[in-house]
């Protein structure tokens, strides 16, 4: 229970939360603890399901880290590729930014442009 406790905390949920996400009646888990009791197999199993990063051989025997490798294995490569969709995105963002910029400076050059030849001919014309 201390281990579960432990878990908990470590997750920031609260109790309450907690026991209702595994079907624990208002207080049995909170009580269970309080009285040092243990919970049953069938328990444990809700637990597990519903929290499938729990390492159930850390909750069992204090062996191994809280968290299971491969839930963890599997969190770095979905953050991984998340980052990389980011750069991904950042990246074509610049792209289209660069493309809007170029596009205003070539209608400002089109406007210098013009801008020259009336200019030049209203010189001709003094």
């Amino acid at each position: 229970m201390k281990r579960i406790k432990d878990y908990i905390d470590f997750k920031r949920i609260k109790i309450s939360v907690f026991e209702k996400s595994v079907g624990f009646s208002n207080g049995l888990f909170g009580g269970q603890l309080k009285k040092n009791k243990t919970i049953g197999i069938d328990k444990l199993e809700n637990i597990l399901t519903v929290y499938p990063d729990l390492n159930a051989n850390w909750v069992l025997t204090g062996k191994e880290s809280m968290l299971r490798n491969d839930v963890r294995e599997e969190a770095t490569v979905k953050s991984q590729s998340t980052e990389h969709e980011l750069a991904n995105d950042l990246k074509r963002n610049h792209e289209e930014v660069i493309a809007s910029l170029n596009d205003v400076i070539a209608a400002q050059q089109k406007t210098i442009s013009l801008l020259e030849q009336l200019a030049t001919g209203k010189e001709r014309n003094h």
